[in-house]
């Protein structure tokens, strides 16, 4: 038997113990089913949603029935309004108590994979979303078949006037109420902390494929454990192999040459993830946001709006590491980041751009006396300092300004900025600071910014 099937069918074991201890006496009484009223209010709906969306349809549903067969004995036992029903009928009586529990297991576990089957979903949101659902499917199943077949007896007409209703559907409705408000804020208050501390902390190393480069990562439990960068020379075996991934469970890879690599590398299995999605999701764990746009400085620059609903491309712009590359080579001769930041350092802006205090005296509006008004106007007669500092200057401005602008239409005030170009790369922050002092924007760039698509491509195995 695999490791996983294994697990499940322990965590299945242990909500169905939960199940029978709220659902049999005494505890049934105090925990299982709290009686307000007419009413019930019940709990079992909690252990049962979480299986189902942990676990999948099939176990979600003999959860479901194991609930059912709890709300059933308590026809038996302490409940006399479902004594009342089962002298009426012990078949209907049944169907009315079990059939809409079963489909408690069975409508959380489906809607969950359905919205996980697009890539750029949260998970936390799916959970949530499928764990109300799930809530609200035992209130108006059970209400509706309870309404459906038992509507004109003698026990549910006897509830009218004590709830106030006009009418049987009066009543349906106003127990519908109290029912899926409470048992729906309980349920999703409590389901996903439950599911996230029960999913398994998988070993994984992610590989993000990249036309600036390879990186490759360690993770565990959203935490990073270890990084490199391929080698120009090296293939990516050698590289891994150097990385050491003996212990790791599997591997994903994500990027330009995701879908050109085997099933397996070095014996792990080998997992292909959208890249776009990988971006998102590792900016996200990167950055401990869900509500930003997100600018991947790679040769080019991409914008993504992330919320907790989900993630999509705004746009994108031919400004990032390529145009620093290119213009150090023309420029300079050469390129090497730490060589060029470091000329950068020892460069002045006003030597290179036309600023401001350059037109006008004072201070314009907003506009302080160093904001840039040309970009690399002075270059002609610059140092090759200030003309360094300038290169910097063009490319990040250009993509703070457009994250700002993203920012001001999409309702957030945070640019998380990422990709190889900011690895070991101070100056940028610098430049981007400016930029959200004139903007009323905040820019974050995380400490592991180079590596943040490798990073969000192991969240769709350790989720």
């Amino acid at each position: 038997m695999k490791r996983d099937q294994l697990r499940k069918m322990i965590l299945a074991g242990i909500f169905t113990a939960i199940i029978l201890v709220l659902g049999l006496p005494p505890m049934c009484t105090v925990l299982g089913f709290i009686k307000i009223g007419p009413l019930s209010i019940t709990s079992l709906v909690i252990p049962v949603v979480i299986g189902a969306i942990l676990l999948g349809p099939y176990y979600g549903m003999f959860l479901g029935l194991m609930f059912g067969m709890m709300s059933f004995i308590q026809c038996f036992t302490v409940d006399p309004f479902g004594a009342s029903l089962l002298a009426i009928s012990p078949i209907l009586t049944f169907v009315v108590c079990v059939i809409p529990r079963v489909l408690v297991g069975l409508v959380p576990a489906l809607l969950f994979r359905l919205i996980m089957k697009r890539p750029t979903n949260s998970r936390s949101v799916a959970v949530f979303v499928s764990a109300i659902a799930g809530s609200l499917t035992n209130t108006v199943l059970f209400l509706g078949f309870l309404g459906l077949i038992f509507g004109q007896t003698k026990p549910v007409q006897d509830l009218l006037e004590p709830m106030g209703a006009k009418s049987v559907l009066h009543l349906l409705i106003i127990m519908a109420g109290v029912n899926a408000l409470l048992e729906a804020v309980a349920v999703a208050v409590i389901a996903p902390p439950v599911y996230f501390a029960l999913q398994p902390h998988k070993k994984i190393v992610g590989i993000d494929l990249g036309a600036s480069g390879t990186k490759i990562v360690m993770m565990k439990g959203g935490k990073l454990l270890k990084s490199t960068m391929k080698k120009p020379e090296e293939t990516l075996e050698a590289a891994l192999d150097r990385f050491g991934p003996e212990d790791a469970d599997c591997i994903t890879v994500t990027g330009v040459g995701a879908s050109a690599l085997p099933e397996t590398l070095l014996g792990k299995k080998v997992v292909k993830v959208d890249e776009f999605a990988s971006l998102y999701r590792g900016a996200s764990t990167a950055s401990k946001r869900i509500n930003m746009v997100v600018a991947s400085v790679g040769t080019g620059t991409a914008f993504v709006r992330v919320t907790p609903f989900g993630a999509w491309h705004l746009g994108g712009s031919g400004v990032g590491g390529g145009m620093l590359e290119g213009m150090s080579k023309k420029l300079f001769g050469s390129f090497d980041p730490e060589t060029l930041q470091k000329l950068a350092s020892e460069g002045k802006a006003e030597n290179c751009d036309l600023l401001i205090k350059d037109v006008t005296e004072g201070q314009i509006g907003n506009l302080t006396p160093e904001t840039t008004v040309a970009n690399l106007k002075k270059a002609g007669d610059a140092d090759d300092a200030s003309l360094a500092r300038g290169i910097y200057t063009l490319i990040f401005q250009c993509i703070g300004v457009m994250g700002a602008f993203c920012t001001k239409a999409h309702l957030t005030r945070t640019v998380v900025v990422c990709g190889t170009i900011l690895d070991s790369q101070p100056i940028a922050k610098e430049m981007l600071d400016g930029i959200a002092k004139l903007h009323k924007v905040r820019f974050i760039i995380p400490e592991n910014a180079a590596y943040v698509t490798a990073i969000g491509s192991t969240r769709f195995v350790q989720d």
